[in-house]
């Protein structure tokens, strides 16, 4: 908010007339803001040259009628084919946008005249207006009627206030410092908790990792001796105890009683 403040003070005419244009743009600001703070930078002492009250309600009243133009202009020239603009669905949908072709069927071009007091909906109700083909003239009058009611009394409210005004920003800014440094607490306070976390974390991966012990598949003792190699050929193996003997070598003995033979000459 003390932004808008600042950049009033730094160009009081140039500044708000550019704010004013761009809240005709879809900027969310309030006006009333704006128009409070032109009156408060023409009160005396606030800025070191003089500052003419009637002179900057004029300008804001010619800058917010400019800007009140443009979404009016759009919607008259180019309808609802903006919509297809992503950005612009951002304040303009097609739910307001109905809601507002109703209202301005049933409430008439009055619509234009209440939407420029209430604040957020006044892009909506213009860029409807201007997809409707209302007139021009008819538009500026009732925007126009609007902005004579509604500019002379907040700037004015701005300017016998400058006081008020002075006390609410010296304490509006001690709450900022406050909350600035809470938020620069907090964030030191969750970095340290993220390094002490973090650092727990890896302390106890280190120490499950030297704890932990693989059982062998086999045993110690077996893993130490040499494998052992296969049995060599030993022989048949020895006849069994109590079978019999193996018949002698050469021929069988003659039977009992028999003649044994002569040697052939």
């Amino acid at each position: 908010m003390f932004d808008v403040f600042q950049a009033i003070k730094d160009y009081p005419y140039l500044g708000a007339g550019l704010l004013f244009l761009l809240c005709g743009l879809g900027l969310p600001l309030p006006e009333e803001i704006v128009l409070i703070f032109a009156g408060y930078a023409c009160a005396p002492g606030v800025l070191p040259g003089p500052m003419s009250l009637p002179l900057m309600m004029a300008w804001c009243a010619g800058a917010i009628l400019l800007g009140d133009l443009i979404p009016y202009v759009a919607g008259r020239t180019f309808g609802t084919r903006l919509l297809r603009l992503r950005w612009l669905r951002l304040f303009v949908t097609k739910k307001r946008l109905a809601t507002f072709d109703r209202w301005f069927r049933s409430y008439g071009d009055y619509v234009i005249f209440i939407a420029r007091f209430l604040p957020g909906i006044r892009v909506v109700a213009f860029f409807t207006a201007g997809t409707m083909k209302t007139s021009l003239n008819r538009f500026l009058v009732l925007d126009g009627l609007g902005i004579a009611l509604g500019v002379p009394l907040l700037t004015w409210l701005g300017y016998r206030g400058a006081g008020v005004i002075d006390q609410v920003i010296a304490e509006v800014q001690q709450v900022e410092r406050g909350i600035l440094w809470a938020i620069v607490g907090a964030v030191g306070l969750l970095l340290l908790w993220i390094w002490i976390w973090r650092w727990q974390k890896r302390k106890a991966q280190s120490r499950t990792r030297r704890e932990t012990f693989v059982e062998p598949q086999r045993p110690i003792a077996e893993l130490d001796q040499p494998p052992s190699e296969p049995p060599t050929d030993q022989g048949p193996p020895a006849a069994p105890t109590g079978s019999p003997a193996a018949p002698p070598e050469g021929p069988p003995p003659p039977p009992p009683g028999a003649t044994p033979e002569k040697p052939a000459t």
